[in-house]
């Protein structure tokens, strides 16, 4: 009996939870309904309510919508198959007209339009009242947008003549200050300026407006000067010279900038002011020939500028520098100029501007040598006293096009616009030791000499005859030799260190065996007779002493007291 209940209790678990679930989902539906139920009551209600309270609003409307425009349009609607059934009675009656005649088809077009304009004058009435107005609005419309399409001006007449039309007042203004400039140009004395009473008047503009030249040259036909068809020079808007001929004044132009190109044709030649050629009437007085106008084209004026005195500067420096007197130096400035003048002192001088300014642009091709880059590598078993050149560096080339910017010969403005790599920089490869000599030396030696001078590997004089002379050992030097550190080609004890006669301050020290080394001529000496020193082991510094004729390291090996060739025993 126990073992039946133990094996179907998990059967009656899972039928109570499964019964629980179905209970839940009874109960989630039935609260759903009611929500849904009450939801739909509830809008129910609330639009019963709208409707009780807007009823009388919209009866109200529904009464003026049958009282205004209901009725009227009743009324339009019973009009309108009216005409429809008019059309119908009037298309039988031609019809039966026609059989009669083309007199009797008149009479009854006649008739029928009477019977309907008596039938329908209402509604024609009403059309009339609506149709009007819009064509009316039309109609202005397209006024307004013809005359605003039309362009206006002003008609300028004086003296009672017809000059032109103007777009505005400004024109004549112009007109007559480049009328005015052009009758007192170049005459002796300052003459009244022509002065005109115009009368303007608008008018519609039909062929375009006439120019300040054309309105110049109508004002000075009507003066009673005797003048000529000429060519004017005006340099930013100000008339500086009339010739007859605008081909010779063009020349003249056209040589000034030629001259400023020099040889070099392809060069950009044009004037910093704004230059123009007016052609039109000009009083004949004002009139000057070509070779006067080629005066004042490649003429200058003096001008005023300020020079702040530098060091070494004087009068009389500054003066020649600038092409003048020292008599004239001093008037430009007041006559103030003393005989001592100081740094920053500012002195007014006179240079010559030319009265036309030429901008030069040309182009310039120029190589400039690319700096190579030094790399250093480093060496951890070598003394930091050590280097070695491993590549040689050399400089690149490059190619670059330069855009110049000259004013009257004087460099403004320069701008590199390409350049081109010629040949590739060579970076110099130099190894260098990193390791940090010892301060006290252990005096073991190690059978094998290394280079005494790590930083020049330069050999001036070798192991032979020199002068008359046996040369018992080699000369290390390079650039920048002067102080570079002398060490130990091997572990010893130093034998000797200071003075001796033309070998100056020396050092030698004593290896293993019978072996010892030389180095002399030191500007220093870093150790003392019976050190112990170390292989690599700084003992001195190269200098020029004794019987030297510059800075070097003389370096000697001697075996069993002969000296022998130290190149037999070191590899630079």
């Amino acid at each position: 009996m126990f073992a039946a209940r133990l094996t179907g209790s998990p059967v009656t678990d899972r039928d109570a939870v499964f019964r629980r679930l179905q209970n839940a989902e009874d109960r989630f539906c039935r609260f759903l309904y009611i929500v849904g139920i009450q939801s739909v009551r509830i809008l129910k209600r609330v639009r019963r309510r709208l409707s009780r309270f807007f009823r009388p609003f919209s009866k109200l409307c529904l009464r003026l919508y049958s009282l205004v425009i209901g009725k009227r349009l009743l009324w339009l609607k019973k009009e309108l198959g009216s005409i429809r059934n008019g059309f119908s009675v009037a298309a039988r009656r031609l019809s039966e007209a026609k059989k009669r005649g083309v007199f009797a088809v008149c009479a009854e077009c006649f008739r029928v339009a009477g019977i309907s304009l008596r039938l329908h004058k209402s509604f024609l009435s009403s059309v009339l009242n609506v149709a009007v107005p819009v064509i009316s609005v039309f109609v202005l419309l397209l006024t307004v947008q013809h005359w605003k399409s039309l362009n206006y001006g002003l008609t300028l007449e004086s003296n009672g003549e017809r000059i032109a039309v103007i777009p505005d007042e400004g024109t004549y203004e112009r007109a007559t200050e480049m009328m005015n400039e052009r009758m007192i140009h170049d005459t002796a004395g300052d003459e009244a300026k022509l002065g005109y009473k115009p009368a303007f008047r608008l008018s519609v503009v039909k062929e375009g407006y006439a120019s300040d030249s054309y309105v110049c040259d109508r004002l000075i036909k009507q003066s009673d000067g005797i003048i000529e068809e000429a060519s004017g020079l005006y340099v930013d808007g100000e008339l500086v010279g009339v010739v007859k001929s605008g081909a010779d004044l063009r020349y003249l132009l056209r040589n000034r900038l030629d001259a400023a190109r020099g040889g070099d044709r392809n060069a950009d030649a044009q004037f910093v002011q704004n230059v123009e050629i007016v052609n039109g009437l000009f009083p004949t007085t004002s009139i000057i020939s070509s070779e006067k106008m080629n005066g004042i084209i490649t003429g200058a004026s003096k001008a005023g500028v300020s020079y702040a005195v530098k060091d070494g500067d004087t009068v009389t420096s500054i003066a020649k520098a600038n092409h003048v007197t020292v008599a004239d130096l001093n008037r430009i400035n007041g006559n103030q100029l003393g005989d001592s003048i100081h740094p920053g002192d500012l002195i007014n001088l006179e240079v010559a501007v030319p009265n036309l300014s030429v901008q030069l642009v040309r182009t310039e091709t120029r190589r400039v040598p690319v700096p190579f880059k030094t790399i250093t590598q480093n060496d951890d078993g070598r003394y930091t006293d050590y280097s070695k050149i491993l590549t040689e560096g050399r400089d690149g080339v490059q190619e670059c096009v330069d855009r110049i910017y000259l004013v009257n010969g004087v460099e403004t403005k320069r701008e590199t616009v390409g350049k081109k790599t010629i040949s590739e920089a060579v970076d110099k490869v130099v190894l260098t030791g990193t390791k940090k000599r010892p301060k006290t030396g252990s005096g073991v030696s190690s059978g094998s000499l290394m280079w005494p001078v790590p930083s020049l590997r330069t050999i001036t004089t070798y192991f032979t005859w020199r002068w008359g002379s046996f040369h018992y050992g080699i000369d290390i030097s390079g650039s920048g030799a002067y102080g570079k550190t002398i060490v130990a080609a091997d572990g010893g004890t130093v034998a000797a260190a200071g003075w001796d006669g033309g070998y100056g301050n020396r050092v030698v020290v004593r290896h293993s065996g019978a072996l010892s080394t030389l180095y002399g001529h030191c500007s220093s000496i870093l150790v003392k007779p019976g050190q112990k020193v170390s292989k690599g082991q700084a003992i001195a510094r190269v200098g020029s002493t004794g019987n030297s004729t510059g800075a070097h390291c003389h370096f000697e090996v001697i075996q069993n007291g002969r000296k022998v060739d130290p190149l037999h025993y070191v590899d630079k």
